[in-house]
C-alpha cells in the first residue's frame, strides 16, 4: 500500500484518468499565474516558495496510519501571491519530491490543484472581506483556516473517488487528522496578516 503524506498523494494512489486530470488542472492554474509575470514579483514567490516548502517538510506521523500531518499554508500563499499561488505551489511541491521524496512526481499535477485552488480562492477572498469591515485578525483566521480546510476536503474527494484501492477508512482518518492543523492554520495566518497589514500592507496581494 503506498503511503500517503498528508494532503500529498504519492506514485500510485490514484487513478489515471485523475492523475491526467490534475495535470490538466494545474495547467489551467498556470497560465494566469505566468500571464504577465514581472521581475519584481519573482523575489516574492521564491520567498514563498520557501516558506511553503519548509513548512510542508516538517511532518508529525501517525502511529496507526501510513500518513502523516504537517502545515499547508496555502492560506498564506493565496493571500500574499493572489493569482501567482500556482507557481510558488508547484515549486515548493516539485522540490519536496525531488529533495525528499515527499509527494509524487506523477500526481504532482493533482496535488498542486488540491493545495492551489483554496489558497486561490482565498487571496480573491482577502480584499472582499477587508471591504465589508472584517479585522485583520479575522480575515486572517477566515482565509487560513479556509485554505487549509479546502485542501483537505479536496484531498479527501480525490482518495474517495479517484483512489487505485480503496482509500475510504484511510480517506476519513487523514480528513479527522487534519481538525487541529485547520486551527493553528487559521491562527497563525490570522496572527501574520495583523502584523503585516500594519508594517508592510504592500506585501498582501490585495495591497498592491
Amino acid at each position: 500500500m503506498a503511503p500517503l503524506f498528508a494532503v500529498h498523494l504519492s506514485d500510485g494512489a490514484m487513478s489515471v484518468p485523475w492523475v491526467a486530470a490534475g495535470w490538466l488542472g494545474l495547467g489551467l492554474l498556470l497560465a494566469p499565474a505566468l500571464w504577465r509575470l514581472r521581475e519584481e514579483d519573482v523575489p516574492r514567490i521564491g520567498v514563498l516558495s520557501a516558506a511553503f516548502f519548509v513548512g510542508s517538510s516538517i511532518h508529525v506521523p501517525l502511529a496507526v496510519v501510513p500518513t502523516s500531518v504537517h502545515l499547508i499554508l496555502n492560506g498564506l500563499v493565496g493571500v500574499v501571491l493572489g493569482r501567482r499561488a500556482p507557481l510558488a505551489i508547484t515549486v515548493g511541491l516539485l522540490l519536496q519530491y525531488l529533495l525528499l521524496a515527499h509527494g509524487g512526481l506523477t500526481t504532482l499535477g493533482l496535488n498542486a490543484c488540491i493545495i492551489t485552488v483554496p489558497a486561490v480562492l482565498a487571496g480573491a477572498a482577502y480584499p472582499a472581506l477587508k471591504r465589508v469591515g472584517v479585522p485583520p485578525f479575522g480575515r486572517g483566521v477566515i482565509l487560513g483556516a479556509g485554505a487549509a480546510a479546502g485542501a483537505v476536503a479536496l484531498n479527501f474527494v480525490a482518495l474517495l473517488f479517484g483512489g487505485a484501492e480503496d482509500w475510504y477508512l484511510l480517506a476519513r482518518l487523514v480528513l479527522l487528522a487534519h481538525v487541529p492543523v485547520v486551527v493553528v492554520e487559521g491562527l497563525l495566518l490570522g496572527v501574520v496578516v495583523r502584523y503585516v497589514e500594519k508594517v508592510k500592507p504592500e506585501m498582501l496581494a490585495a495591497g498592491r
